[in-house]
């Protein structure tokens, strides 16, 4: 392990120990293969910018300059070798280094305020923590219920904001428009995957960088359904299971039908290939929703499907009263935490399209405030926060999917049910970053009860969506 005398910060040498026992090992893939190390981002001085850089090896000394060699260390590392040293730096490896030189500017910052919020709050805390004292630098890390909601009031009232908030893509729109958040097109987001780029990416500019997502899916009781089910079944398998279950003892199939996001995937099937138009319009009476509606409908009517809300159904799911569900794969940490003998598919295939139910993927996100005192402190925090090291520790942690390509790749990675999940991603359909979403949502909820009551018609209820679309869009 390289030790402070043969790291150089401009032109003196490092007083202090470079490992200690805050850091904690990272896997890493190189050109020859991978490896164990430790990010440069957390075992060199936090940096505002680094403009050159030397590599010194056995046998050759190489030399790096540029505008900021510093967002290169998130993903560059030191080798764990105890015979010799390594390092991987803009993805090539050099072997057998004997020092390294950096100069740049100092981080001037050493305290910021960031609010969190869904699952993994304690879990993200305590990689917070130990970043701050790698370090010595305080960070207020705080947990807040809608917190782009809160920021929007903070900003209008002209009080003290975070320098980061953490919120999902359909936030974007309102803290853009307000001004409560600042773009990241400087920020490197070459491992990110393309999903969740395109869930913060608005007026073609990154908002927001994707720390995980989670994906809708089937759960199943494999003490009522005796089979497990293959990636590629289909609705017909879907309702084939359904009817082989006892009806009056148990309800066969449920999910929230009220809610248009147990709608879109199955619109997605019927052949939407479009949920917002290049105009930010959402048609909602079109054939590809009517046909979509009308089939769940036509499974609530066979006695096969229970429409209903989240924590109804969980309780059923979790009392064995509920067979086959359409949740999120946020619940298979708590189901697993029950002991219960369950298992996970993805979403179904339409075998009249080809098509997938296409499950929604929500993505989280790390965003910097407009208004921060901090800027590039919060920088490198959102850098730690999405590098492939954090990934790796908090995304198995709490079966959540990974934001960067290369941590799917991982050997040794497996953990609840990835395949499925991994499945489900290359189906799913993004929640996207526009108001029109929320405004859909919203026009939808009461249409769809008076629709699965029997009280309005399909064809009534699409038609007084679209009206209502049309007029809210207008005003």
């Amino acid at each position: 392990m390289l030790f402070s005398e043969q790291f150089y910060y401009n032109h003196e040498a490092l007083q202090s120990l470079v490992y200690n026992a805050g850091l904690r090992e990272t896997q890493i893939s190189s050109p020859s293969g991978w490896y164990s190390g430790f990010s440069l981002l957390e075992i060199l001085p936090l940096m505002e910018d680094v403009y050159s850089m030397d590599i010194e090896t056995s046998e050759e000394s190489y030399h790096f300059t540029g505008d900021d060699l510093a967002n290169d260390w998130p993903d560059s590392y030191l080798i764990k070798d105890p015979e010799r040293n390594h390092i991987i730096f803009q993805n090539d490896l050099y072997s057998n280094v004997t020092s390294l030189h950096f100069s740049g500017t100092p981080m001037d910052s050493d305290e910021l305020e960031i609010w969190l919020s869904w699952e993994g709050i304690k879990e993200l805390k305590d990689e917070l923590n130990r970043f701050s004292i790698i370090h010595n630098i305080d960070i207020k890390a705080v947990e807040v219920p809608r917190p782009e909601s809160k920021l929007i009031s903070v900003v209008r009232a002209n009080g003290k904001v975070p320098d980061i908030i953490m919120l999902q893509s359909s936030a974007i729109e309102n803290l853009v428009r307000t001004r409560a958040i600042q773009n990241l097109v400087n920020m490197d987001q070459t491992d990110l995957i393309e999903q969740g780029k395109l869930s913060f990416t608005l007026d073609d500019k990154l908002w927001a960088a994707p720390f995980y997502f989670d994906s809708q899916v089937i759960f199943y009781n494999r003490d009522l359904v005796k089979n497990d089910i293959e990636k590629n079944w289909t609705m017909d398998d879907m309702e084939k299971i359904a009817r082989l279950l006892d009806s009056d003892a148990i309800h066969p199939l449920a999910w929230n039908a009220y809610s248009s996001n147990w709608l879109i995937p199955f619109q997605v099937s019927f052949g939407k290939s479009e949920l917002i138009n290049r105009e930010g319009i959402i048609t909602v009476d079109d054939l590809p929703t009517e046909k979509a509606l009308n089939y769940i409908i036509s499974l609530q009517n066979q006695n096969i499907l229970v429409p209903m809300e989240r924590d109804a159904m969980d309780a059923l799911f979790i009392a064995g009263k509920a067979a086959v569900i359409m949740s999120g794969s946020y619940a298979i940490p708590y189901f697993e935490s029950l002991g219960l003998n369950f298992g996970v598919a993805p979403f179904p295939m339409n075998q009249d399209t080809g098509l997938p139910v296409s499950p929604l993927l929500d993505f989280k996100a790390f965003a910097i405030t407009r208004r921060t005192d901090a800027p590039l402190l919060a920088r490198r925090i959102i850098q730690y926060l999405t590098s492939s090291a954090v990934q790796q520790r908090f995304c198995p942690a709490l079966a959540k999917l990974p934001v960067r390509d290369d941590v799917f790749s991982i050997p040794g990675i497996n953990y609840g049910y990835l395949e499925v999940l991994k499945d489900s991603a290359e189906r799913g359909t993004v929640i996207p970053p526009l108001n029109v979403y929320s405004i859909y949502k919203n026009n939808m909820w009461k249409l769809l009860r008076f629709a699965l009551s029997g009280r309005m018609s399909v064809r009534q209820t699409l038609e007084q969506g679209q009206t209502l679309m049309n007029n809210t869009m207008e005003n």
